[in-house]
């Protein structure tokens, strides 16, 4: 198990910002996401489970942000069993898949969790 320290942890468990309107919701992940990617200091991780496996996918409509995170040296971390349970598990091309063990370790050592 990692006992890695993180400073800031963004945990997000749906594909859409909010719990309104769906198109809205999108456009709210996506700003926030790119809103993310300006702030100092970046988070250490995210991680993405439920339906915001979906975020780290082909056909991600902001695909272009996660990876952007990620090149700024963001640990993105997706929930195997997430990919799993949604037949996602060939389709991630960002970040990297972790176990329920591992996600609570990350959690668990962090100094601080946002979770929007």
């Amino acid at each position: 198990m990692d006992n890695k320290n993180y400073e800031t942890v963004v945990a997000l468990n749906s594909s859409r910002f909010g719990s309104g309107n769906p198109r809205l919701g999108e456009s709210l992940m996506k700003d926030f996401l790119e809103s993310l990617a300006e702030t100092t200091p970046l988070p250490s991780a995210i991680l993405l489970y439920n339906t915001a496996a979906v975020l780290a996918c082909k056909d991600s409509p902001v695909l272009e942000q996660m990876k952007a995170l990620e090149a700024k040296g963001v640990e993105v971390d997706v929930s195997l069993e997430s990919l799993m349970f949604y037949g996602m598990s060939e389709d991630r091309v960002c970040g990297g898949p972790v176990s329920m063990d591992m996600m609570t370790s990350i959690l668990m050592n962090a100094q601080k969790v946002v979770k929007p």
